[in-house]
Parts: C-alpha cells; sequence; structure tokens
C-alpha cells in the first residue's frame, strides 16, 4: 500500500493492513486514494461516514448493545482483534482499554510507594515493578483495594481479575483513575480510535498539553463558542467538590449553542463524557426543559434561540430527529455563527473586534465581579463581591482575547466537519453589517442587523427539515 504525505510511522501502516483485511470489519466501508493508499479518515457527515455509522448500528444489534452514548465505543472495542492500538506517530502499542493511570492516580503512587510511573505505563506492569523492588504483594493489593473502593474480598482475587476489576470500574463504572491507551473516536477513524496514542497525544492535539488541559475547561469550553449563561459561575461550579472524582457534563453541548451556566450542568464520568461529545438526546430535552421550568433561566445562547424554540414544539412528534436533523441543524448555525464573526473580524480588522466585544462579550463582565456558592442542582445559592488578586484581575481581558482567538482559530482549522454556508443574500446583509462597523454606526443598529441576520438564517435552517428526512 502507498504512503500518503504524512510522516506516520511503519507501524501503523502495517496495522491499517492488518486490520481492514481482518474478517472482523468486513463490510465495513473504506475508500482508496488514487496512490491506492487507504483513506482511514472519513469525517461523519460524509457519505463514507455515514455507511460506516450504519454498518456499526447493525453490529451493536447484533451483540444486543443498547444505542446510548458510548455505543460505538463499545462496539469497536468488541470488533478489534488484539485490543491493542498502534500509533501512528511512534509506532508503540497501548491497549484500547482503561489501563494506564491519570495524574491523580500517579501522584497517588509517588506518595505511597515513592516511585514514578508515567500515564503510559500498564497499571500491570506498575504492579510487577513494585513486586521487584521488593514492596510486598499484600500492600500493592491493599493499595489498589483502597484507591478503588473494593470491598474486602477482592484481596483474594488473582492480580489479572484485580486489575480487570479496577479498568472496568473506570470505564464502566465511574472511576477516573484510569484511561484508555487510544480514546474512541468513531466513524472518523476506521479502527474507530484516534490514530495518535496516549503515549504521543499531549504533542500532536494542539489544545491538549498538560498545560493546556489544565486550562481546558475555564478557556475552551467557557469561551469559545460565545456562549450566553453566568459563565463566570459555571467555571466555579464545575471546579467544585461537586464534581470531585467526576466531570462536568453539558446537559445541553454547548458547541451546539447551548449556555455555558452551572444550571445546565451535570455530574458524569470521564468514559461517558466523552463518548457523549456533542451528541442531543431525547432525554437531555426533557432535563433542559426541566431546568428552564424550575429556574426561568433560558438554555439557548441568543444566536440558535429560534431553533430551540421550534425543538421545544415539535421533538415530541418528531423524535426520530433528535439526534439527527436537530443537531446537524445546531451545529450547521453553530457554524454559520462562527463564520460570520471571522468574517467581520477579517474585513473590519481591530474596528470589528472592538465592536463585538462592546455588543456580546462586555455584557457578560458583570458575571466576573462576584464570586457564587451553590447547592448540588447548580443553582446560585449565594452571591458576595469578587476579591481580586494579580491573578485573577485581568480575566474579562483573557476572557475577550481567548473568545477572539478562538473564533480566529475555528476559521482556520481545515479539517473542520461542517463548512459554513451562508446564501447570497445573507453574504450580502453580513456585507452591510461590515459596512456598519467600519463606517462606525450606531452600535444598537449594528446588533440589531447581527441579530436579524442569524434569525434568518436559523430560519432557512429550519424550513429545510422536511427536505433532510
Amino acid at each position: 500500500m502507498a504512503k500518503s504525505n504524512r510522516n506516520w510511522h511503519q507501524n501503523f501502516y502495517e496495522y491499517i493492513d492488518y486490520i481492514v483485511n481482518h474478517d472482523n470489519y468486513s463490510g465495513l466501508p473504506i475508500l482508496r486514494s488514487d496512490d491506492g493508499s487507504y483513506r482511514w479518515i472519513a469525517v461523519k457527515q460524509s457519505k463514507i461516514g455515514r455507511q460506516r455509522i450504519a454498518w456499526a448500528d447493525k453490529k451493536a444489534s447484533e451483540f444486543n448493545i443498547p444505542n446510548v452514548p458510548g455505543v460505538y465505543a463499545e462496539v469497536m472495542r468488541m470488533l478489534h482483534p488484539t485490543k491493542l492500538k498502534v500509533c501512528q506517530i511512534c509506532g508503540e502499542s497501548l491497549s484500547i482499554y482503561y489501563f494506564y493511570p491519570n495524574s491523580i492516580f500517579l501522584k497517588a503512587l509517588k506518595k505511597e510507594f515513592g516511585y514514578d510511573f508515567t500515564s503510559c505505563n500498564h497499571i500491570s506492569d506498575i504492579w510487577d515493578i513494585l513486586i521487584e523492588n521488593e514492596v510486598p504483594e499484600l500492600t500493592v493489593r491493599k493499595f489498589f483495594n483502597k484507591k478503588f473502593e473494593f470491598p474486602q474480598e477482592y484481596l483474594i482475587l488473582s492480580k489479572k481479575d484485580l486489575i480487570d476489576k479496577c479498568e472496568q470500574s473506570c470505564r464502566l463504572g465511574g472511576k477516573t483513575y484510569l484511561g484508555p491507551g487510544a480514546m474512541s473516536n468513531f466513524p472518523d477513524r476506521y479502527d474507530g480510535f484516534h490514530t495518535y496514542n496516549r503515549c504521543c497525544r499531549a504533542l500532536e492535539d494542539k489544545g491538549r498539553s498538560s498545560e493546556n488541559l489544565k486550562s481546558y475547561t475555564k478557556d475552551r469550553r467557557a469561551y469559545e463558542y460565545w456562549s450566553d449563561g453566568n459563565i463566570h459561575a459555571a467555571n466555579m461550579y464545575m471546579g467544585s467538590d461537586f464534581f470531585s472524582n467526576t466531570t462536568a457534563d453539558h446537559i445541553g453541548p454547548i458547541s451546539l449553542g447551548f449556555v455555558h451556566d452551572p444550571r445546565y450542568l451535570q455530574p458524569m464520568d470521564f468514559g461517558n463524557n466523552a463518548s457523549k461529545r456533542d451528541r442531543l438526546q431525547i432525554d437531555d430535552i426533557e432535563k433542559i426543559l426541566e431546568v428552564e421550568s424550575r429556574t426561568r433561566i433560558y438554555p439557548m445562547s441568543w444566536y440558535s434561540s429560534t431553533i430551540w424554540e421550534y425543538i421545544k414544539m415539535n421533538y415530541k412528534f418528531q423524535p426520530q430527529y433528535v439526534s439527527t436533523v436537530y443537531r446537524d441543524i445546531l451545529k450547521q448555525n453553530m457554524v454559520n455563527f462562527m463564520f460570520i464573526l471571522g468574517n467581520i473580524f477579517d474585513k473590519c480588522t481591530s474596528i470589528g473586534e472592538e465592536v463585538l466585544t462592546e455588543i456580546l462579550l462586555k455584557p457578560k463582565y458583570d458575571y466576573f465581579a462576584s464570586s457564587y456558592g451553590f447547592n448540588n442542582l447548580g443553582d446560585i445559592v449565594t452571591t458576595s463581591k469578587r476579591h481580586y488578586t494579580e491573578r485573577n484581575i485581568n480575566e474579562m481581558k483573557r476572557f475577550s482575547r481567548i473568545a477572539i482567538d478562538s473564533v480566529k482559530d475555528f476559521n482556520s482549522k481545515e479539517n473542520r466537519n461542517i463548512d459554513a454556508f451562508l446564501t447570497q443574500a445573507e453574504m450580502n446583509a453580513l456585507d452591510r453589517v461590515c459596512t456598519l462597523i467600519s463606517s462606525r454606526a450606531e452600535i444598537s443598529l449594528i446588533k440589531l442587523k447581527i441579530e436579524s441576520l442569524m434569525q434568518n438564517i436559523q430560519y432557512r435552517l429550519l424550513s429545510t427539515i422536511s427536505k433532510r428526512v
């Protein structure tokens, strides 16, 4: 098989050939490039991506796996013939199961035994190394038993069985001490797993280096999509003890336009949260409606509110559209919105940034002036004047900078699954907005025109529903 232009490891090319030609993947679609190489990657919205999903749905039915978040990861794990994924960068093989320690577990090992391990050390190897360095096996067993909160009788299990219990408690039971050697990524990748493994992820996945991961929740998730909601309170709530040993999940994905607000966050184990991604389900809609009814806090950002109102009125009559058509329309609307912001930045330069900051970002600054206390539903039960330090005094400026940079980054990515699309009339309206901005028209008029443009785009997207199903 001819190689692509990417500097992929030879072991990975051999892995591709092995997987594609294995009986377990019979019927799973894959194309070839003109040079004969396999097109390993296929985005979800492409024809081949949809065919892969249909194939996996059939497999899930054969295996009696329920169609819930994580279904494709479970299907592809079951089918994988070796359970070892080869890294495209370094060629090393790691398990697709949850056998590798996170930073919290590594610190616990260091504190208990004084040894430094890495996030790519299999816990079976960690066990062996400890024994080889004369740590009593019973001490190792007790350590694992205590960390994973297992019953006392687990102490007599074999090493393999105890480690398998640890893996299952993280993959299925909500514990977060261990992660997989390769994250699930179906149907984008043919075998269902990211091409680079845990070993090279921090280097290859920009935005997910060790340093960036520490601020990912606060920066990217809070600011990237210019979300409505009390974004500072949401950040505080996500970092509270309520989410210890779990992750904070947006009931309505903010990448689909839902707000970043504490009332719309819920605890979820890492595995389910990672596999949920931007899926939308009926259960999510009904949870959102319950919170909206209870709190009177609107769940959708202004630029997608028309679509949300349609969903509220029609999801019970069109349940088959929730995870497909509704989700796709919200996603397309988000891409269009980010394109509009980027277009204004490009055409109006610093004036565009100044105006959009005034219209869309500054109204959120007030949230940063307070500190909040919460109940376990995410309701704000106490509000106090925030104490400013050298570290947080420039947070509003930082919020604006990250939001603006995220728009530029969003529009510069060439591998985005969905392209922006505006009709000629919508592009003309956008050009008029840019003219108003460049001529320093009244802020209120510019805001009105942007809102009108986004509303018209939403109406157009909704009008396509009958044609897309």
